[in-house]
């Protein structure tokens, strides 16, 4: 598994800040104080490194959760301190060849005034834009879009929708972040309201409270309902670090994440659709890389638009935004996906936008509106860095 091919890089960087820590804690304050300094800053890494797997081990409990909370927040750290780990051993490596040549270290103690500052300077970056990254996480924002569909038949001429994806309900996120985001979506008094997927961040027994939870989706007022599809996350399985750990070939939603979703009043759409209002057609397909239970592979564009009815606006729920040109050249007008978080923390947007058509935002794909959220959760480290969570507001206007 890649867990574990990942693993020793994993805590050989833990170390390495460590180490690096205490060095440059040796020549801040010298000797004197540096024994107490080491113990506690080798205290922290160990259990900020062990903290993510401590929780995947304990059995569902308030402390399993806060150990995988405390353990996605060092994962984010981790990954803002790789450069400055790059940069340390590279400095390492000159300094002994330099040395090496010139025999003495008299020479070199410019070089060393040097090191201390970049060290610093790398330090305070890392801890600057991780607490605001772990601040910026659940600041949650309203995002507007404006799309005109061919009205075909159907008697609606403009309908107010919010679309919304990648909750990820769980060890991160609970009942104050989804109570702000059901308020945010009253306020914008949507005619619908779309969910794309990862609605669970796959363990049922990590959501802190259903049933709070389950009476926070219920206060959604809306004038059609809410329409809902699966991600990759809507089943059961065992994560650790963004790793699945599969203990069957089975991968399908815990029953409990339906019954919620009924309970809640949200139409979960598996692989077929519904007509709306006798205006409009929603169609929610299962996930591409897992489509979940009973279904075996979903269908092609094609094959769904064979499905529906003709001559109605046709809008796709889909949770990964693959096969976006496939549903255009089917007939399909919207197509409305999540997951990609728009790559949550930067650099990873640049990284995203190369791999699909349309990473985030709206993006026409030949006759199709295609819009994709950044989503309202997080999904790996507890950070946002150079990207929002947000839900997003959508007139629909329908015009001859």
């Amino acid at each position: 598994m890649l867990a574990f091919v990942y693993s020793p890089l994993y805590f050989f960087e833990t170390w390495l800040l460590a180490f690096m820590m205490n060095r440059w804690i040796k020549v801040c304050i010298g000797e004197k104080h540096r024994k107490w300094f080491r113990i506690l800053i080798y205290f922290i890494f160990i259990f900020a490194s062990l903290a993510m797997l401590i929780g995947f081990i304990l059995p569902d409990s308030y402390f399993k959760d806060r150990f995988q909370h405390y353990g996605s927040i060092w994962l984010g750290v981790l990954m803002y301190s790789i450069v400055p780990v790059i940069c340390y051993l590279i400095f390492c490596l000159i300094w002994r060849i330099t040395k090496k040549k010139k025999g003495t270290t008299e020479s070199l103690q410019r070089i060393k005034k040097v090191a201390i500052t970049v060290a610093s300077i790398n330090i305070i970056f890392v801890l600057v834009i991780c607490i605001y990254g772990i601040f910026h996480a659940t600041d949650t924002r309203v995002t507007g879009y404006t799309v005109e569909v061919e009205r075909k038949d159907g008697n609606i001429s403009e309908l107010n929708a919010v679309m919304i994806a990648d909750m990820h309900m769980g060890y991160n996120i609970g009942t104050k972040e989804m109570q702000k985001m059901a308020d945010l979506i009253n306020e914008c008094e949507p005619d619908i309201v779309f969910i794309c997927g990862d609605i669970f961040d796959n363990n049922y027994d990590s959501l802190d409270d259903p049933e709070k939870l389950i009476e926070i989706y219920s206060s959604i007022k809306t004038k059609y309902g809410m329409y809902a599809c699966y991600g990759n996350h809507d089943v059961d399985e065992a994560v650790l670090a963004g790793f699945t750990f599969n203990y069957s070939d089975k991968k399908e939603s815990d029953p409990r994440m339906d019954d919620f979703l009924k309970r809640a009043g949200i139409k979960l759409l598996m692989d077929e659709g519904e007509m709306v209002a006798d205006s409009f057609y929603v169609y929610g397909r299962p996930d591409y890389a897992k489509p979940g239970r009973g279904i075996e592979e979903r269908k092609t564009p094609k094959e769904l638009m064979e499905t529906v009815p003709a001559n109605y606006p046709v809008i796709i729920l889909d949770h990964e935004p693959n096969e976006l040109k496939e549903l255009s050249e089917a007939g399909a007008d919207i197509s409305l996906c999540g997951h990609t978080h728009d790559g949550q923390i930067f650099p990873a947007n640049i990284l995203v936008s190369l791999i699909y058509d349309n990473s985030y935002g709206y993006k026409e794909i030949g006759e199709m509106d295609s819009i994709v959220t950044s989503g309202v959760g997080l999904f790996g480290p507890y950070m946002r860095v150079g990207t929002i969570s947000e839900i997003c507001k959508i007139k629909i206007r329908f015009v001859s």
